[in-house]
């Protein structure tokens, strides 16, 4: 079960939050010094947002994904990025299944056309090839 934080979770847990989107963030985001305050005021005023990933139960989280609506003006089209995952604990099949239902939902309600993510994680990979994902290469390099 994905469940999105309100704003005043966010910042209820954002010491656990914050340590967790340090090491997933994607390599694109770079080192300025106000990195983690603009994320955290990107969650704050909806920019971001996060979700919490429940096992059946409810009680127990498993990961949390965080996403953004990027707005292509050339093709005039939205996408629901994926902006960072991290799981606490191994997930299941089942937890990449109704993660994926919530995502698409909601993305949808807000006029997405995909959902897009950066990763080399290749579990990941192949899980979006699972759900008939196309899967590219980024490229980055350093100025």
């Amino acid at each position: 079960m994905l469940l999105l934080l309100l704003p005043e979770q966010v910042s209820e847990h954002w010491d656990k939050i914050k340590l967790a989107v340090e090491k997933s963030l994607p390599p694109l985001v770079g080192e300025g010094p106000e990195k983690m305050n603009n994320i955290l005021m990107s969650l704050l005023d909806g920019y971001l947002q996060c979700w919490l990933s429940f096992r059946d139960d409810g009680r127990e989280g498993v990961g949390f994904v965080i996403t953004s609506i990027l707005s292509d003006r050339c093709s005039d089209t939205n996408s629901l990025l994926l902006y960072c995952i991290y799981g606490f604990k191994k997930t299941k099949g089942s937890d990449w299944i109704e993660g994926y239902e919530a995502l698409r939902k909601f993305a949808k309600s807000r006029g997405c056309y995909r959902i897009v993510a950066y990763t080399k994680e290749e579990n990941l990979i192949r899980i979006a090839e699972r759900f008939g994902g196309d899967t590219y290469t980024f490229i980055s390099v350093p100025i």
